[in-house]
């Protein structure tokens, strides 16, 4: 059995805010060989904790924890990029809630500037045999343009298509460098990002917050072409502490931190649903869940009525919890 890694004996604290809440930790060289960038950094906020164990909020809520993420990047990194000349690319609809713009904001000369950003819409799907991710494309709106790209997204597993846009943006314009930036993601997604960069002889500065994970090949959920990024993959890098708790909150299980990120902010009703169903596809303890503490009022009828309609065992496994309700 390989021995797990954590963040305290790859990384070394790099750089703190002022009130010592949120830390950044510098992981050279993880790894042999070539394949992983020779520089990653790590956040860990409060904040970043919460995104990644609360897969009971959704909606704004979740929206506004993204925001605070994006925040926190300015605030810790703004030292280094001062000076340069920055770029921002949103691959849509994931990585709107990511936007940078409003962050900078508070910075010179940003405060009077916008920050210039591109916007693409990339399209992920299944090729016809399911063993990889096609990208399908639309044109960019803005230019390339900048010696460091800033490429936030919200959750980064299979990289593709980051991966996608900057080989096909590195045709036009070849920056000097370019920051990577994800509440969630895999060093898997990294690393197929890399080979791009690598290429184009172009820096990859990978920004992580809270974890790095190991992607699974498969995910949780039975039919639904899913990945997951489990703290409990063996592959994952992340503290003790937030190992232990991110236990204590799936209750030892593979549990997903995030699910399908998008349907978390823009179908809340369906995204609680499909954490039902994760969590009874894991064994998790309906008991042990406080419901009082999700978005989604999961304990009305109206809910309990549509989680029947969508698959009635599963309604049957937490009937305990609108029975509790009714009483």
């Amino acid at each position: 059995m390989t021995e797990r890694i954590f963040l305290e004996k790859v990384g070394t604290p790099y750089s703190a805010t002022p009130i010592g809440n949120t830390k950044v930790w510098e992981v050279r060289h993880l790894g042999n060989g070539s394949r992983i960038p020779p520089l990653i950094y790590v956040v860990e906020s409060h904040v970043g904790q919460q995104f990644l164990l609360g897969r009971e909020i959704s909606g704004r809520p979740k929206f506004n924890m993204v925001r605070s993420i994006a925040k926190l990047f300015v605030e810790l990194f703004f030292e280094q990029l001062k000076g340069k000349e920055l770029s921002q690319y949103l691959i849509l609809r994931g990585a709107y809630p990511f936007d940078l713009q409003y962050a900078f904001g508070v910075t010179p000369n940003y405060d009077r500037l916008l920050l210039p950003t591109g916007f693409i819409k990339l399209q992920r799907v299944l090729n016809q045999g399911e063993t990889d991710w096609e990208i399908h494309a639309h044109g960019l709106i803005g230019e390339y343009h900048g010696d460091t790209w800033l490429v936030p997204d919200t959750a980064i597993a299979s990289g593709s298509t980051v991966a996608f846009f900057l080989r096909n943006g590195f045709v036009v314009h070849r920056p000097k460098r370019v920051y990577v930036i994800t509440a969630c993601g895999s060093l898997e997604g990294i690393q197929r990002i890399y080979r791009e960069c690598h290429k184009a002889h172009v820096e990859l500065i990978p920004v992580f917050h809270q974890c790095i994970f190991q992607v699974s090949k498969e995910g949780n959920l039975p039919g639904l072409p899913l990945t997951d990024l489990s703290v409990v993959s063996p592959g994952c890098i992340t503290t003790r502490d937030f190992d232990a708790k991110a236990l204590d909150r799936y209750q030892g299980t593979r549990m997903c931190c995030v699910g399908d990120i998008g349907e978390s902010l823009e179908d809340p009703v369906q995204y609680s649903i499909h954490t039902l169903w994760e969590m009874q596809t894991l064994g998790m303890d309906p008991k042990k869940e406080d419901w009082r503490i999700w978005t989604v009022d999961v304990l009305k009828d109206e809910f309990h009525k549509k989680v029947a309609a969508f698959k009635p065992d599963l309604a049957d496994y937490f009937k305990g919890i609108w029975g509790e309700e009714k009483r």
